[in-house]
């Protein structure tokens, strides 16, 4: 019943980001985004940048990166769509949703360990086996979810977690389980978690987990979105985006 109880949510939650970007089309900023989860709290603040600095109002709909692919692949209202998976932008650009001109890599993640209220922070993934709980972002549509399988795969301790693992829609979303006290630990992004308690996970266990950005073809007219891709590459916005924990080039 609880397996049924998590698909339905997983179900809900791509339905309702879906509405979000639907309801976008009506009352939208000058430009809507569809972002990787892990992206929401640097892109924020970026979005806040442009807004005081060229009146440019951005409006986000951020959720996994592959459900998001899906919903730009049957043309949702987006005018810019970010993952934390490169495939998933190819994918865009070579089926025409996307501008190809307009492709590019801009920052690398990196996973954190976060724990629940009154639950010990583990020093490390191989701490793991002595909590009952453990969350991290499905991995069938989740790029940090995937990094994070592929990590406790390195260490060997996928096999004895996997039937304890609680697999949420997106990565924002195994942060909200662990607030709630639904999992005693999480895998996360460390660009949600920065500000917080944290324990980061080397980069040498899992692939690295890069950030591609892409226009859509919807998009393409839109200077709004050329504008919020100029910002993202800004010498502001890569500082934002190193202060959240991410890797970025030099430019």
């Amino acid at each position: 019943m609880r397996g049924i109880s998590r698909l339905l949510a997983a179900v809900l939650a791509g339905s309702v980001v879906f509405a979000a970007g639907a309801c976008a089309s009506d009352a939208r900023g000058d430009v809507v985004v569809a972002a990787a989860a892990d992206t929401r709290d640097a892109f924020n603040e970026i979005a806040a940048q442009l807004s005081e600095r060229d009146g440019i109002t951005v409006e986000f709909v951020f959720g996994s990166s592959g459900l998001l692919r899906e919903q730009v692949l049957n043309g949702a209202p987006f005018d810019v769509y970010v993952s934390a998976n490169v495939a998933f932008v190819d994918e865009v650009v070579q089926a025409g949703a996307g501008v190809a001109e307009s492709q590019r890599q801009f920052a690398v993640g990196r996973l954190a360990l976060i724990s629940a209220e009154g639950v010990a922070l583990p020093a490390n993934l191989d701490s793991l086996s002595q909590f009952g709980r453990v969350v991290i972002a499905n991995p069938a549509h989740a790029p940090y979810g995937v990094a994070a399988k592929e990590a406790l795969q390195s260490l060997g301790d996928y096999g004895q977690l996997a039937s304890r693992l609680i697999l949420a829609d997106n990565v924002a979303d195994a942060v909200r389980i662990v607030d709630a006290g639904e999992a005693d630990v999480g895998i996360v992004a460390l660009s949600l978690v920065i500000g917080r308690a944290h324990v980061e996970v080397p980069a040498t266990l899992h692939q690295p987990i890069r950030q591609s950005i892409v226009i859509t073809t919807r998009g393409a007219g839109n200077d709004a979105a050329r504008r919020f891709v100029e910002a993202l590459e800004s010498q502001e916005g890569r500082a934002v985006l190193s202060r959240y924990g991410f890797t970025v080039d030099s430019p």
